[in-house]
């Protein structure tokens, strides 16, 4: 009789009150489900890239910045948002190709998203358009050199440029203040005397803006020998012709002009200007009195020589 108590109380436990049990069972199980697939759930910020459609026509430019990407927050199940992520997800397009948009918003329908993955935010949600007319005109070319010419030689006057001038084309704001477009720099190291023609590149325009035809010019630069002037005061005139003669006035101011080394060794006994009657026609020696008006003449080899003034009267 005592055997049999354990195994009636067993009996009773599995089998007393059974609806209440599975009531009870049914619930812990919902429960366990429930909070397990709450954890299952999870945001996910990730980037997607954008593309734009450009407007068609030419007639305006768009001056806003178009980020090459945008982040979006994404909720839904681990496997849902990894499968996702893995497979990749599409650019979002914004269409710009009428010109006129103010400003774009970005809406769950503008991505490919399953629809057990909610879209929870965008960041940035909204973007603002600016644009402006598109303009040409036409702004003159600048040239320029760098490095120097062999010793003894300089550039002789500014850089020709042909063409002068280029077309430039882009927003208004950006195109009215161009005052030139700029050439890479001539570089004229080691030349000697001489015309040099270079065809040289345009540097690049500012953002937005482009050239319009050839994006080079041709640069020539002319290449002389470097000159030095020196002036010698008071050098008294030389007569050749009559024995005697004066002269009027009797002494004149002569200028040098050459080469840098010839010019910085002359010396002042080295300066003889002359008036020179037999050369100009104005004496002979059957002629024993008269008066003429010579020019001056100064003998020097390898440089120019002026005289102030350029010409005396000799009387004899």
């Amino acid at each position: 009789m005592s055997n049999d108590r354990p195994a009636n109380w067993l009996t009773k436990v599995f089998t007393q009150n059974l609806s209440l049990k599975a009531l009870a069972l049914a619930l812990a199980l919902g429960f366990f489900f429930y909070i397990h697939g709450q954890e299952d759930l999870q945001q996910r910020t990730i980037p997607v890239s954008v593309i734009s459609l450009p407007p068609e026509g030419g007639g305006r430019e768009l001056m806003s910045k178009i980020p090459a990407s945008i982040q979006i927050t994404l909720s839904g199940s681990t496997r849902a948002i990894t499968r996702l992520i893995q497979e990749g997800l599409a650019p979002v397009e914004v269409d710009l190709r009428d010109g006129g948009k103010q400003s774009v918003s970005f809406g769950r329908s503008m991505f490919l998203l399953p629809d057990e993955i909610e879209l929870v935010a965008v960041v940035p949600p909204r973007l603002e358009l600016e644009w402006e007319e598109v303009i040409t005109r036409q702004v003159p070319l600048q040239a320029s050199f760098t490095g120097h010419p062999a010793e003894g030689h300089m550039v002789k006057g500014d850089p020709v440029v042909e063409p002068q001038r280029v077309t430039v084309k882009g927003p208004i704001s950006r195109v009215e203040v161009m005052q030139f477009a700029r050439l890479a720099p001539f570089d004229v190291s080691g030349l000697t005397e001489g015309r040099f023609p270079r065809r040289l590149a345009i540097d690049p325009p500012p953002e937005q803006v482009r050239y319009l035809g050839s994006q080079a010019a041709t640069v020539t630069v002319d290449v002389t020998r470097r000159r030095s002037e020196k002036l010698f005061s008071s050098r008294p005139v030389e007569v050749v012709g009559p024995a005697h003669g004066l002269v009027v006035p009797r002494t004149v101011d002569v200028t040098v002009i050459g080469p840098p080394e010839i010019v910085k060794a002359l010396r002042d006994e080295q300066i003889v200007p002359q008036a020179d009657l037999t050369f100009a026609g104005k004496w002979s020696p059957d002629v024993a009195h008269g008066s003429a008006t010579v020019p001056i003449t100064v003998i020097l080899a390898g440089a120019q020589v002026e005289t102030q003034p350029p010409s005396v009267t000799v009387r004899w």
